[in-house]
């Protein structure tokens, strides 16, 4: 393996291991993450997106969404 390739396949495992900490570290999905990371590694981030957006908590909506002003607080 070069050089190149190694740093490569570590920056990988470092993303993937990342992003299934931020999934909440289900069993049985290494695979999935590991193509997520190498995919964005690749320079497709839609699987990194889509790995984002399932890990936003249902509090936190995008930012694209229009959803992220404020409520305005009525005057008692």
């Amino acid at each position: 393996m070069s050089d190149k390739t190694a740093i490569l396949h570590e920056k990988i495992r470092v993303l993937a291991f990342r992003l299934w900490e931020e999934a909440g570290a289900p069993e049985g999905c290494s695979e999935m993450f590991w193509l997520q990371a190498e995919g964005h590694m690749a320079g497709d981030d839609a699987g990194y997106d889509d790995v984002l957006m399932a890990t936003f908590p249902a509090s936190d909506p995008p930012a694209h969404s229009g959803i992220t002003k404020p409520a305005k607080l009525k005057k008692s």
